[in-house]
């Protein structure tokens, strides 16, 4: 009779919870039963579904741990409607007097704006891009063209007219091939295998490079390291951040100043701070520097790629790259990268 009696008081419990949750919800006891299900009182029903209780094997498979549950948890769960639509939930258990409460709440509307949405962005950042495309080549192959005609119209023309001309082509032919690299590069971003690798040496590694151009020769370097610190990610893009990075303060300071460097741990990220003594970045410009094609530099010396790929990388890594300081003394750059996952 006590056994009945509580069987009888426990549903009345249910009932009065059911009627009140706006969202479908289970019931569960310590070892993860179904103890009841809202849709079989009458409440959180879901057209066109399957019975909650006959999903309960999938909710339980999407949360951390087994029962009985210690403690609050929320999780995610994707799944396939019998109409064969994608489900998008979001799983909130929470302890109960006998057992734990799953909250069903159907996210699938929400993930197909999110959808919809992103890829409005993208379209409208496509569209940007091949703007900012057509207006980098359109200076170069201005230049080509005017210089394409100059040689045609002299019938003799002289040696120093030809390599002018030339000169002239290769330049600007390099420019035009350093876009499209650059582009290939953007697009590419995310596609390489990650590993755990020396913030350090990709930082040696990119300064190597530099080096080979001439750009550092008569730059001061002051390098301050955190030694053996370690971020996640790939060693062929982490290069790409700094070097990007470290030609933009060389170029700056045109050739002369000192170039800082400087790894710390912070948390659970390794943060680079990249400084020059430059002019710093004008205000007008402090909104735009991560945007694609925006550069500050004469179009001989930039693209306005190097910092929106070493941001997009960043980001695809899981960090971040902001302007930590500007002024007349120059410019401070912050990489965020996360740390080698143990």
């Amino acid at each position: 009779m006590r056994a009945q009696r509580h069987s009888y008081d426990l549903a009345e419990v249910f009932e009065q919870i059911f009627s009140a949750a706006p969202w479908p919800m289970l019931m569960l006891g310590e070892d993860g039963e179904v103890l009841g299900a809202s849709d079989e009182y009458g409440h959180g029903e879901i057209a066109s579904d399957l019975p909650l209780r006959a999903r309960a094997a999938h909710y339980l498979a999407s949360l951390r741990g087994s029962p009985p549950w210690s403690a609050p948890q929320e999780a995610d769960s994707v799944r396939m409607l019998p109409s064969g639509v994608q489900a998008h939930e979001r799983l909130f258990l929470r302890r109960t007097p006998w057992g734990a409460s799953l909250v069903v709440v159907d996210q699938t509307d929400l993930r197909q704006l999110q959808t919809s949405d992103l890829q409005t962005a993208r379209l409208a950042a496509l569209g940007f891009m091949v703007a900012g495309v057509c207006h980098e080549i359109t200076n170069p192959l201005t230049s080509l063209h005017s210089i394409v005609q100059i040689l045609r119209s002299e019938k003799q023309p002289s040696r120093e007219l030809l390599d002018k001309g030339f000169d002239n082509i290769a330049v600007n032919v390099k420019r035009i091939l350093d876009i499209s690299r650059r582009l290939v590069k953007f697009s590419r971003v995310g596609d390489e295998p990650r590993y755990g690798l020396s913030v350090d040496e990709a930082i040696e590694e990119a300064l190597y490079v530099l080096r080979q151009d001439d750009l550092l020769r008569d730059v001061e370097l002051q390098y301050r390291r955190d030694a053996g610190l370690k971020v996640f990610g790939n060693t062929g893009q982490i290069r790409e951040i700094f070097l990007n990075l470290f030609v933009n303060a060389a170029q700056a300071m045109a050739g002369r100043g000192t170039l800082s460097i400087e790894t710390r741990e912070a948390g659970p990220m390794v943060e680079v701070l990249v400084g020059d003594t430059g002019p710093g970045v004008p205000a007008e410009a402090v909104g735009r520097i991560f945007e694609p094609f925006f550069t500050t530099k004469s179009s001989m010396h930039g693209t306005g790629l190097g910092l929106a790929i070493s941001t997009e990388i960043a980001h695809e890594h899981g960090g971040s790259i902001t302007l930590r300081h500007t002024g007349s003394q120059g410019a401070t750059f912050c990489v965020a990268l996360p740390r080698e996952r143990s």
